[in-house]
């Protein structure tokens, strides 16, 4: 449960004395008073430089200490943003914060004075107490408690005055059952109501015998629910009362709602969180149920988010100018097609961005049902360049041949490689907008199909063993880069299992194998998945369209701008993935037999490839490694050592720095303040006018509408897909209990065996 935005309005004291009442109370008195209000977000060095530049001191030998809501006795030292987000986070209306001037003086604790909306900072040397006193050699932050995971009981023990006494008034009768409820769970006693209505309230212990009550009811002319009358105290030891705090669905939503906290997307996290700061223990079920009304009240209905579409769109290219934000829908106004591509995705990819479009697919889990596709290419450094995304609530041919007419219009004239699964629904658009010969099959997928063939074709058998070995040899069909390397890769698999040779033949080799593979692909056979879904994580991806697209939004900002500023840590012409691959390559030519033919070209002998000629006039070796990734390759790096020409020299354009400033030059706007407006507020401003022909008006304004769709069967996927060749599968002997080994072949004295886990 994280906090949301908050803001303190704050009184400043210096120069006064605290006097100390009898009852405990706390004056203030003489000195001088100033003022100003902290959010959330600020600074520790922020709010140190108001506070000293506000009262007229030096901050120089000062410490700042402050208290929290639940723990108002206690001194917290305030030396870092830690102290400043907990001072803000465990603190409502107002917050104490003292000034001492070294760590051998510390403030004396101090007393609530149940003032809201103050923050008192005074001279501690000047506070006076007739009640403690705390010795000089004892840091006033040596005891604290600051984090949840310290102070299991945040929430509950913050809730002990929540009822305070006769006379106390309340917004309306549920602000006073809120009140009261929080009061039970924090004193750990049960209760019951002899009378219950918006007017009269009579709340007695539930245990027999005991006197604690409390009765209220409604104000005159006003809209408050007073307490009339109070009786706190219980003639019960807590031990009689065996307190089990009872959940309670509407009281427990609405201090969600006024602590200002979000509701876990886990049921489980919920569960965790409920016990750890309420104390009250929920179920599974409980914690699913609280959780979607939750979120029904925050989100609202579905159908009305949808109506936040097309405002967001406008907003987007309002805000960015050059973005493309598309949407479409069917004929009877229900949502099917999404597309965005931010203005500084699409300048950075025309900046420098190799013409490679790395295309991957998952599905959403959250009300609005269909799938996000991600369009991602590659920087100077290798990283997955975030282009362009879409939702399509279908995976039709149609839906995706208007993804990729959009993508086009991104594009441009680039000539581009399309890199995809080459499904049925994706094949004939991609060949329509960017040709047949520019798209490539992920190997990804290459593996995930071999895989299921093997396992599912009852014909022949495989062992752990050969299903390894078939494996081995389809990847040196992939990455071989001559020809005369692949057929000799494919050659081993036809003589390893003829099934498994046709197999490969089938599927289209062409568009997965290096050596076939018409077009460059910077030796990219597939994409780095999870990283082309870094700006995505689960939590977004349960989220309604537009809370999800106003997500994306700030997490791609954020992901953009850490990418700048790991720019500026590079120390070397090429970023750290392109050199650390670079000195791979030299340590692993740096002992092959070199035979000079001329001042530029050079015979190494290598015992896997044979003999390799290096052109260093052309950049090119016999293997081809070179002029496919653009990175000298082990025979490359060993020729131009000897020449003593400079390895970084010899690197392709592509991954130089400046053309990675160039891609990262210019970061996405302020996206704080492209907010999603409230359902009811969106206007005819932010709609979409057709023509429709059915109707005498020529003019018709309408809202989107979400698609109706059933839950399908069993959990959503949290990831996606990984292929199984990715995966270790390690047998678990059945006798024994350990891996590596099955029951056959169990080695292990009968005598010895261990019951099974």
């Amino acid at each position: 449960m994280a906090p949301v935005d908050k803001t303190i309005f704050c009184f400043c004291h210096w120069s006064g004395v605290n006097e100390v009442g009898a009852d405990g109370s706390v004056t203030y008195v003489g000195g001088t008073t100033e003022q100003f209000v902290v959010k959330s977000g600020i600074t520790y060095e922020e709010l140190k430089n108001i506070v000293f530049d506000r009262l007229g001191i030096e901050s120089g030998n000062k410490l700042l200490h402050f208290t929290v809501k639940f723990n108002k006795k206690q001194l917290i030292r305030l030396k870092d943003q830690d102290g400043v987000d907990h001072l803000i986070q465990f603190n409502d209306d107002f917050a104490h914060v003292y000034v001492s001037n070294d760590e051998a003086d510390p403030p004396a604790t101090p007393v609530v004075d149940g003032m809201r909306g103050t923050m008192i900072v005074v001279e501690p040397n000047q506070i006076q107490s007739e009640e403690e006193h705390v010795s000089g050699d004892h840091s006033a932050s040596a005891s604290v408690t600051t984090s949840c995971n310290d102070a299991p009981l945040v929430m509950s023990t913050a809730w002990d005055e929540a009822l305070m006494g006769e006379g106390q008034a309340f917004e309306n009768a549920d602000a006073f059952r809120q009140a009261l409820f929080k009061y039970s769970t924090a004193k750990k006693f049960p209760y019951k109501f002899s009378y219950n209505t918006a007017t009269y309230l009579n709340v007695k212990c539930a245990i027999g015998g005991c006197q604690w009550k409390v009765i209220a009811s409604h104000e005159a002319s006003t809209n408050f629910v007073s307490i009339k009358k109070f009786v706190d105290c219980h003639s019960h030891s807590p031990d009689q009362t065996n307190f089990k705090p009872q959940f309670k669905s509407k009281l427990f939503r609405s201090i969600i709602k006024k602590e200002g906290l979000e509701c876990p997307t886990l049921p489980r996290e919920l569960c965790n969180d409920s016990l750890k700061n309420f104390s009250i223990p929920l179920t599974y079920l409980q914690a699913w149920r609280l959780k979607e009304k939750v979120k029904k009240e925050t989100e609202g209905q579905l159908e009305d988010s949808f109506k936040l579409i097309p405002g967001f769109c406008n907003r987007l290219t309002e805000a960015m100018p050059g973005t493309v934000a598309i949407w479409s829908c069917t004929e009877d106004n229900i949502f099917n097609r999404l597309f965005i591509a931010y203005e500084c995705s699409i300048r950075g990819f025309h900046a420098g961005c190799r013409p490679l479009i790395f295309i991957d697919v998952r599905h959403l889990s959250g009300p609005s049902k269909g799938s996000l596709v991600v369009a991602s290419s590659l920087d100077a450094d290798n990283g997955m360049y975030p282009l362009a995304y879409a939702v399509l609530t279908s995976e039709e041919e149609e839906d995706w041949l208007w993804f990729l007419q959009h993508l086009k219009l991104v594009v441009q004239d680039r000539e581009v490689v399309i890199v995809s699964d080459r499904s049925a629904v994706i094949q004939p658009g991609v060949e329509k907008t960017f040709g047949v010969d520019n798209h490539s099959r992920c190997y990804r997928h290459v593996q995930e199909t071999f895989n299921k063939f093997i396992d599912t074709n009852h014909g022949f058998k495989l062992k752990s063993q050969g299903k390894e070995t078939a494996r081995q040899y389809l990847n040196d069909i992939a990455y071989a880069r001559t020809i005369e390397a692949y057929n000799k890769a494919l050659s081993r698999m036809c003589t390893f299992h003829e099934e498994l040779y046709k197999w490969v033949i089938a599927s289209g080799p062409e568009h997965w194998s290096n050596a076939l593979f018409k077009r460059p692909r910077w030796d990219w056979l597939n994409s780095d998945l999870g990283e082309s879904f870094n700006a995505w994580s689960e939590e977004v991806t349960l989220l309604q369209i537009p809370k999800m697209m106003e997500t994306h939004c700030k997490r791609l900002s954020e992901i953009l701008l850490y990418k700048k500023a790991e720019l500026r840590k590079w120390r070397l012409p090429f970023g750290p993935k392109i050199v650390e691959k670079l000195s791979e390559n030299q340590k692993v030519g740096h002992d092959l037999v070199v035979i000079f033919h001329s001042d530029f070209e050079v015979e190494l002998q290598d015992q896997c490839t044979g003999r390799v000629v290096v052109n260093l006039k052309f950049g090119s070796c016999a293997c081809l490694e070179w002029q496919m990734t653009g990175i000298p390759c082990p025979h490359a790096c060993r020729a131009i050592a000897l020449t003593n020409v400079d390895a970084y020299e010899c690197v392709g354009g592509w991954y130089k720095k400046e053309v990675q400033e160039l891609i990262y030059a210019e970061a996405m706007c302020d996206v704080s303040n492209i907010e999603m407006p409230c359902p009811s507020a969106v206007g005819s401003s932010d709609l979409q006018k057709t023509d429709n022909s059915s109707t005498s008006k020529s003019e018709v304004i309408f809202f989107p509408r979400p698609r109706t769709t059933k839950r399908p069967p069993g959990r959503p996927r949290k990831n996606p897909t990984e292929s199984e060749s990715l995966r270790v599968r390690r047998p678990r002997c059945t006798r024994c209990n350990e891996v590596g080994h099955k029951r056959k072949t169990c080695k292990k004295p009968s005598w010895i065996w261990e019951p099974r886990a």
